[in-house]
């Protein structure tokens, strides 16, 4: 017998457990409904029988009995916390506001936000009029209002109140308006108590040194997983440079630290049964110190597998620690499937086992070297589908960037562990520990030069080629030579689909559209020619995700009216992942503070910065901008007051750009400027007092576009402003009521959509 076929064999039944478990798990969280009360449990109790069959007949069990019994015992698991999924999607979707008495433990610290300051809790209990409310376990917590940071509870605190529950099942959010309505008890959790402990140690040791600071932050993240230390800029930075993975606790991570444990236990002349029985103690202990994130605990429970059957005299295969892992996992908690931290974890280990020692063997270089080269650019492929599915983001300089990370974020990470041990003993040796840990993070900034280089926003990954992708990367992690045709049919899918979007020129027709951004405005105006964006909303990244599905790679302008977060917010990633030639500002933001980061993005990426008043034009391929508002001079003192206002000319009709401009501008315009057009966009969002009867009548428009977001907190549009377009007869789309929406030139005429 050959090791390829006594290797498969010996892998068979955990392929089939782990396959099984993954698909029993993704169907019971796909499903719109939980089936009969007792399934769950029918389901759990065969699979549980036909696991105890299979292994009974051993080698000869037949996959198809491992696949059953894995898909029963997880699917059955799963339809059980469906349930709960269920009932809590209920309450999110109801009209009115569901509130809820909750007794939570604050696990990280808080940041600020738009609206108040947020938190990561996990719940201890949580009921809705007197019924407990289900599968509320990790989420977050925001608390509204002006408040004084250092009057919030701290990490490992207990606290009850009365919150409202929004967001989605996988993603809730609780909310409360005042910081009143919210007590700390006397209870302490010790675990998240001594992470924020720790992580206070490491921040003093610091002192008031801006570089200690710095890396005492990334210690933090490093190795306790605290990565709301670390601010929101510098998050943002990691993952432009393709190193974002860098921040999450992963395998990488815990190695190190059962490196370290292994070599200090060794030195100290510790025996092979007792270290390893140490380190059985280490790795749980460090997952949970860590936040227990999926990665994380994937690493340590692989870990002990291995460590444990070395303990016990036997070998194991290190594929088969990445499926038991796996299917452990699944069984302890199905809805892991659909979460992008557990499906990254697992499939770039298992593509990492399966295929570096066979790619760096085939290199022409020192084995070190080859297996340097292997790694990146197989984690690379591995990732790439589930990155642009997931965070809809492509880096290509980033296989090059993490070239170096295994060698550069060793030591870095030992010294974060090392400096978070010893901060609580002695604040002058984690001092220069931290000192360590600066020069290996910049080192660790220059290597991800080449990510931030260029930054792409793919379009979503069409239902078939993901399928195809699934069962093409399935073949290739199987033992065999079925796997080298898998690996080449999944390269050239993921090379070919890259091939169409960046070569081959989408079909767009002339058309105005809103972008469904969650709260702002982002309007995107097409024709044949030419493509551009007014305002990108609120969101980093929304309107350029919004935009990908699109294929737009050039925009010949980007108009930002104003300097409203909720405006300009998405521009800066729109400059930064699009050939833009010209930014369109007017002239009193682009002497703004609240400008800068947008102004900035603009003259790095080598973008020509216009500012307009009112008279300006810009002649475009095909099409004309006359800048209506504001003037040179008297400017309103309200910001709203003083945004753009422009009338985009083609030979197709007119579209009335008006931003946020109040009533008071609208009848100063309507009284002095020719306003005519095909189609109006509705000034601030639908608001009460905007789009005055003077500004319709003057309009003379056929159709109206109202931005108001599906998230927006004020209930736009207003019901008056509906009442005065229907009293006109003319017809509108808004996000919030009908998605993606916008008018479009066909057969002739202007025609709303959907």
């Amino acid at each position: 017998m050959t090791g390829g076929s006594s290797e498969s064999r010996a892998l068979k039944p955990l392929w089939g457990l782990t396959l099984g478990a993954a698909a029993g798990s993704g169907i019971a969280v796909a499903v719109p409904t939980v089936g009969p009360g007792p399934l769950h449990l029918m389901m759990v109790v065969a699979g549980t029988l036909l696991f105890a069959i299979a292994v009974c007949q051993g080698q000869h069990a037949p996959i198809v009995l491992w696949l059953t019994a894995g898909f029963a015992m997880a699917g059955g698991h799963g339809l059980h916390t469906a349930a709960g999924r269920h009932e809590l999607a209920h309450l999110i979707d109801l009209d009115d506001r569901v509130w809820i008495r909750a007794r939570l433990v604050v696990t990280e610290g808080w940041t600020e936000g738009r609206w108040g300051w947020r938190a990561r809790v996990r719940v201890l209990d949580a009921q809705h009029a007197h019924v407990r409310v289900p599968k509320l376990r990790r989420c977050r917590l925001e608390i509204r209002g002006n408040l004084n940071p250092g009057e919030l509870p701290r990490p490992g605190d207990v606290v009850t109140g009365l919150v409202s529950i929004r967001g989605s099942p996988g993603s809730p959010l609780l909310v409360t308006n005042s910081r009143r309505t919210i007590k700390t008890t006397s209870e302490v959790q010790p675990l998240p108590a001594l992470r924020g402990l720790l992580a206070n140690e490491i921040l003093g040791s610091a002192g008031t040194d801006a570089d200690r600071i710095r890396s005492a932050e990334l210690a933090a993240a490093l190795s306790l997983g605290r990565r709301d230390l670390l601010p929101p800029t510098r998050r943002e930075d990691w993952r432009r440079s393709g190193l974002a993975h860098v921040l999450a606790v992963s395998g990488l991570h815990v190695g190190l630290v059962a490196g370290m444990t292994w070599l200090l236990l060794s030195v100290g002349g510790a025996s092979p049964t007792t270290t390893r029985i140490v380190i059985l103690i280490v790795l749980p202990t460090y997952a949970l110190l860590a936040g227990a994130s999926p990665s994380a605990v994937r690493a340590a429970l692989m870990g002990s597998i291995f460590v444990g059957a070395r303990l016990l005299g036997r070998a194991i295969v290190p594929m088969a620690a990445v499926l038991l892992a796996a299917f452990l996992l699944l069984l302890s908690d199905p809805s892991l499937i659909a979460e992008v931290s557990f499906q990254l974890t697992v499939l770039l280990t298992a593509a990492l086992v399966r295929w570096a020692p066979s790619l760096s063997a085939t290199i022409p270089l020192p084995r070190w070297l080859a297996a340097a080269i292997a790694v990146p650019v197989i984690a690379q492929f591995a990732a790439a589908p589930l990155v642009a599915l997931h965070f809809g983001t492509a880096i290509p300089g980033a296989a090059a960037a993490n070239f170096l990370v295994p060698w550069l974020l060793g030591p870095v990470v030992l010294c974060s562990v090392a400096a978070t041990a010893v901060a609580p003993l002695s604040s002058a040796a984690a001092g220069w520990l931290l000192d360590l840990i600066d020069l290996g993070s910049q080192t660790l900034w220059i290597a991800g030069t080449p990510g931030r280089s260029a930054e792409l926003i793919p379009p979503p990954l069409p239902i078939g080629l993901l399928a195809c992708l699934v069962i093409f990367g399935l073949v290739a992690l199987l033992p065999g030579r079925p796997a080298k045709a898998g690996a080449v049919a999944y390269t050239a899918t993921v090379a070919a689909f890259a091939l169409w979007w960046l070569v081959i020129p989408p079909s767009i027709e002339t058309e105005v559209e809103l972008l469904p951004v969650s709260h702002g405005l982002a309007l995107r105006i097409s024709s044949e020619e030419t493509h551009m964006l007014m305002d990108g909303g609120g969101s980093r990244r929304e309107a350029a995700q919004l935009l990908a599905p699109i294929r737009i790679r050039r925009l010949a302008a980007v108009i930002a009216s104003h300097g409203d977060e909720d405006h300009i917010a998405g521009l800066t990633t729109i400059l930064r992942t699009t050939d833009v030639d010209a930014l369109v500002v007017p002239a009193w933001l682009a002497t703004s503070r609240e400008a800068v980061p947008l102004l900035r993005a603009a003259r790095r990426n080598d973008v020509r910065i216009v500012p307009v008043v009112r008279g300006s034009r810009l002649d475009l391929d095909g099409a004309a901008i006359e800048v209506l508002w504001p003037p040179s001079n008297d400017l309103p003192a309200d910001e709203n007051e003083r945004s753009l206002v422009a009338r985009l000319v083609t030979d197709r009709g007119e579209v009335l750009l008006t931003a946020d401009i109040g009533d008071a501008i609208e009848r100063r315009l309507a009284a002095t400027t020719d306003l005519e057009c095909s189609v109006v966009i509705i000034p601030h969002h639908g608001s009460r007092h905007s789009a005055s009867p003077a500004l319709l009548d003057a309009t003379t428009a056929r159709f109206a576009l109202i931005p108001a977001g599906p998230e927006n907190l004020h209930h736009h549009p207003h019901p008056e402003v509906i009442e005065r377009l229907d009293e006109r007869g003319i017809p509108f789309r808004a996000p919030i009521r009908d998605g993606r929406c916008g008018a479009r030139w066909k057969d002739g005429q202007w025609r709303l959509y959907p």
